[in-house]
């Protein structure tokens, strides 16, 4: 009877083990990335003479998130990112702003048309 009982606890004792090993978990969120949420991201970038000289050259996100891009350049132009098939027109010395629901995992160039300009690289982790 002794024995039964302890092979029983050895049992339930190596089920909750595995149990607790192989529950799900939350993942953690990749470096960078930032937590989802209605709250949208914001980034700035300037241009002058067709270089990038304010704004981060990768964006790195979770699918799920919302960014906004606020943009100022010297020249007329259209903002267009990649994967997302947005377009935003830029005039000259005015800031426009694109705000992008991230429903698309991957990695996404946005750059400005005319001057072929590569803004920044969008990345966005499947959630």
């Amino acid at each position: 009877m002794r024995r039964g009982l302890f092979f029983i606890a050895v049992g339930v004792a190596v089920l909750a083990a595995l149990f607790w090993a192989f529950a799900p978990a939350e993942r953690p969120a990749r470096p960078g990335a930032a937590a989802v949420s209605d709250t949208p991201r914001r980034e700035v970038f300037e241009l002058r003479d067709g270089k990038r000289v304010q704004g981060p050259a990768v964006i790195a996100m979770a699918q799920g998130g919302v960014l906004e891009l606020q943009v100022t350049t010297d020249r007329d132009d259209e903002l267009h990112v990649h994967g997302y098939d947005r377009i935003l027109p830029v005039a000259a010395g005015t800031p426009a702003t694109l705000r992008l629901q991230l429903d698309r995992a991957g990695r996404f160039a946005i750059e400005l048309h005319d001057t072929h300009q590569v803004l920044t690289t969008l990345e966005v982790a499947p959630a």
